[in-house]
């Protein structure tokens, strides 16, 4: 063993035993966005997880074919292959990279072989067993982004396509804020009882229109200079491009990955063509209306369609409904928009709509 060191997510730690000839530095590196690596071992984690290199003589897999990760971008999919054994420990092949999970969930333990093509491999790992665990806690998982300025968090909430990115960049680049999360947040209630939110890391997967405007930006994703964008980009969720996220951080400021805030405003934008960006303030017609509009903006990382690709966890979040409903409830006293047209925020008079804040 060459090192060992905890990997912590608020109060949702793993502990990591890694073997000689392993290297996890680029899946750290992704992750220490928002998580902190420390020396000091739990005693009670989430999991122990020891990490070997690859076999040398590779192994012939067989078993259920499932997804670790299905995404309309094939660089974010993981196919793979799973299996049972008879004393009930479960293994996951990838076999783009032949990485192999097998866990122990009696002894709480996960061994992970894996190689230098194998990193989003245990990114992935690591980001379903923590976001699992932080809903069981209690926390409540948006799908939206998150920009933050000064201790409070504006939350750009909605479904894919809805230019949530978009308008996450306008509000860094040119209103002073710095990204909390890049697609999904974390609602939850700290220790002092407060409804605060919490980022996550992700990779950006931006349009080219929304590339195109910030200097650097295609570059960072790989865009040529003679790139012809097809006829349709403008507002289309369709033909996007996944950029590095290391350099990404770099360009856009990025908040600290301890931080957390209390939530000043929630954008729900739908943009589209029109001649300038428009806020419209939300009148609820009633308090249930918009839990149940928040609700179906909830991304459980139980309920997706492959997110049993393990059963390492298993759901408690019904144990936390009264602080569940806490979060709700406070959710729905804060000041909403609706953002329509092209989601220029350097033209319209923010400060004024935050101002009502």
């Amino acid at each position: 063993m060459t090192r060992s060191f905890s990997l912590s997510y608020r109060d949702s730690v793993l502990v990591f035993h890694l073997y000689d000839g392993v290297d996890i530095d680029p899946a750290l590196a992704f992750l220490g966005s928002h998580f902190h690596q420390s020396p000091e071992l739990s005693s009670q984690p989430l999991a122990s997880i020891d990490v070997f290199p690859l076999p040398s003589i590779p192994q012939q897999r067989s078993g259920e074919k499932i997804y670790v990760r299905k995404s309309a971008s094939d660089f974010f999919t993981i196919p793979a292959l799973r299996e049972l054994d008879l004393s009930g420990k479960e293994s996951v092949f990838c076999e783009r990279t032949s990485t192999q999970f097998e866990f122990d969930r009696h002894a709480s333990r996960i061994s992970v072989h894996v190689g230098a093509e194998g990193q989003r491999d245990l990114i992935e790992l690591v980001r379903d067993l923590v976001l699992k665990d932080q809903e069981n806690r209690g926390a409540l998982v948006l799908h939206s982004t998150a920009a933050v300025r000064d201790g409070r968090a504006v939350l750009i909430a909605g479904l894919k396509g809805a230019g949530k990115s978009t308008i996450l960049l306008e509000l860094v680049e040119h209103c002073g804020y710095r990204i909390l999360s890049g697609d999904k947040t974390l609602v939850r209630q700290n220790s002092e009882g407060a409804i605060v939110v919490t980022g996550w890391p992700d990779y950006p997967h931006l349009g080219y229109a929304t590339i195109a405007k910030y200097e650097e930006l295609p570059a960072i994703a790989g865009i040529a200079d003679d790139y012809p964008p097809p006829a349709d980009h403008a507002f289309s969720p369709k033909g996007k491009f996944a950029v590095d996220p290391q350099r990404f951080r770099e360009r856009f400021p990025s908040a600290e990955a301890a931080a957390e805030a209390t939530v000043e405003g929630i954008l729900f934008p739908s943009i589209g063509p029109g001649e300038c960006t428009v806020f419209t303030p939300v009148e609820w017609p009633t308090l249930d209306a918009a839990r149940e509009y928040l609700i179906s903006l909830e991304e459980s990382p139980f309920s997706g369609k492959y997110s049993s690709w393990h059963h390492y966890s298993e759901p408690r979040a019904s144990r936390h409904s009264v602080r569940r409903d806490a979060i709700l409830n406070y959710l729905v006293t804060v000041p909403a928009w609706r953002v329509t047209g092209p989601g220029d925020v350097s033209d319209v008079p923010w400060s004024r709509v935050s101002a009502d804040v």
